[in-house]
């Protein structure tokens, strides 16, 4: 991993921490997320107008990965929305963060995409996620493999399983638009993309808001009321993801990209003590340093 694209992920898991931390304080919706989709898709719809992609003349593996990666979002917001109501943020973030990272190195190491991850890489990663599955723990004495087990963990799995899939599948899109733009500088293709299928992504969204009852109501309440909330974390969020976007462009496999994003978890740990006054526990200071090990042993 270069240091470019290592810069580019510690920058996007404080941000990334940040919205989540925007979205727990607030009423977690459907029409919540899909602000911040509408947010995010506006602030780079400029760069459909100046890009020299033909989006529309790209080949047709591009627009299943993109759709592919929408659907995923969804999955991620649905599972996200109840997560919230149901737990502390203290005890789901590290959850939904760690999940993905064995899940994207299984699905990219059965495909043989990108480069064989490295013994002391996977190792690094195990880690990693044994400190992550540390955190949501109150103390070591009350540790029930059942907790683990529970319907709340449902959503969680939701949420992690969202994640994969639409980090996986905009990678893929993006190997597919340099392949056929290869003289693009590669930070013009993550914008082109994120623009592309934010369009997509607010789409679907929106008529998640039709769907799903009462959403309709909430989406609107969100402009009568003045509500900044949502359109604050829409702008963090987009600004997470282009710097992840741009940092798949600056890796041999997408699963650096997921261990390296588990530093939000430090960011999203502190928040959920300091700003939201969740009680703090050993076993989550324990889970932050085997984090941080874990990252340290990845990349030797």
């Amino acid at each position: 991993m270069s240091l470019f694209a290592f810069l580019l992920i510690v920058f996007s898991a404080g941000l990334h921490a940040s919205w989540n931390l925007l979205a727990k304080r607030s009423t977690m919706s459907i029409a919540f997320y899909a602000v911040i989709c509408m947010t995010a898709a506006s602030m780079w719809l400029h760069t459909q107008l100046w890009t020299p992609v033909n989006v529309p003349d790209l080949p047709g593996a591009f627009f299943v990965y993109v759709l592919c990666s929408v659907s995923f979002d969804l999955c991620y917001c649905l599972g996200l929305v109840r997560a919230y109501r149901t737990m502390e943020m203290s005890t789901a973030y590290p959850m939904m963060r760690s999940l993905p990272l064995l899940l994207t190195a299984a699905v990219t190491s059965l495909c043989s995409w990108g480069a064989p991850l490295t013994p002391l890489a996977l190792l690094g990663m195990g880690v990693v996620f044994v400190g992550c599955m540390m955190m949501p723990m109150k103390d070591f004495s009350s540790f029930n493999f059942k907790d683990y087990l529970s319907s709340r963990m449902f959503f969680i799995f939701l949420v992690a399983c969202g994640t994969t899939g639409y980090t996986i599948c905009d990678s893929q899109a993006q190997v597919v638009l340099r392949e056929a733009y290869p003289d693009l500088a590669k930070p013009v293709v993550s914008m082109t993309f994120y623009s592309t299928r934010g369009i997509f992504l607010s789409t679907l969204m929106g008529l998640a808001v039709l769907v799903f009852p009462g959403e309709k109501q909430n989406f609107s309440s969100f402009f009568k009321e003045k509500n900044w909330m949502p359109f604050a974390a829409g702008a963090f969020a987009s600004l997470t993801y282009i710097t992840v976007l741009m940092a798949m462009n600056y890796v041999s496999n997408v699963s650096y990209v997921q261990v390296f994003r588990q530093l939000g978890l430090i960011f999203g740990l502190l928040g959920g003590i300091f700003i939201l006054k969740e009680r703090p526990a050993l076993p989550k200071f324990i889970g932050v340093v085997l984090i941080i090990a874990g990252l340290i042993i990845t990349v030797l």
